[in-house]
């Protein structure tokens, strides 16, 4: 049982970097807050930048004290916090592996699910299917390697799951085929949205639509452009 806590985590209008420590804590069960960065700050985001460390977000307040910065490093406590690291230190540092191969797909993928559009999005959504096979191939062969799927390292999703389903899911709404020759992703992307938490989760959150053309979410019923601004 996850003791007492307040956690707020405080990030932009997209779907980003906060999304696996959400995923994680749903998963969990644990409450959190979510604010946009005008919200918690009370200011926006060009004047408060400088104050914050490494000038950049998420960050995850703790009790309202303490300001833990890189969407890593929250991860890592989250799960630490939520029992969700492997007590094998073998484990633990493949777990680590696999979730700091996946983080390396943000760029340029989160970057043109949520801002590109027209010729440049087009542009970097052909490099990036073109040059993905190579990394999808790595993932299906640990689950193939996997004694008991459909998870990374068996039968229970660690933090390092919530990563990969993240970056996934915005390549598969990239190319709905994507998966087509993997099946253990396949599998995997599935055995993810099937958790009755995650799937409460996935269907409640802000919905995000118009991909390449005019990037936005909609939150509480109200069609709001993508960014780092209020407005």
């Amino acid at each position: 049982m996850v003791q007492q806590i307040d956690l707020k985590l405080i990030y932009f209008k997209m779907r980003a970097l906060a999304e696996p420590p959400q995923l994680l804590l749903n998963y969990a069960g644990v409450k959190y807050s979510y604010l946009m960065s005008w919200e918690y700050f009370d200011k926006p985001w060009d004047q408060v930048k400088s104050e914050i460390i490494f000038n950049q977000l998420p960050v995850l307040v703790v009790n309202n004290v303490t300001k833990i910065a890189q969407s890593g490093a929250i991860i890592r406590y989250l799960a630490n916090l939520t029992n969700m690291l492997p007590d094998n230190d073998i484990l633990a540092a493949k777990a680590d592996s696999i979730f700091e191969t996946a983080h390396e797909m943000f760029f340029p993928l989160n970057p043109t699910i949520n801002f590109a559009v027209g010729t440049g999005f087009k542009k970097a959504k052909n490099t990036i299917v073109e040059n993905v096979t190579g990394r999808l191939q790595n993932f299906e062969n640990i689950l193939n390697d996997t004694s008991n799927p459909p998870f990374f390292l068996g039968d229970k999703p660690f933090y390092c799951d919530f990563c990969v389903y993240h970056h996934l899911s915005l390549l598969r709404l990239l190319d709905s085929n994507i998966f087509n020759k993997f099946s253990n992703l396949d599998e995997f992307m599935n055995s993810i949205e099937n958790i009755e938490s995650i799937d409460k989760y996935l269907k409640s959150r802000p919905k995000l639509i118009g991909i390449g053309s005019k990037p936005q979410l909609i939150i509480n019923g109200i069609k709001c452009n993508t960014g780092v601004t209020k407005d």
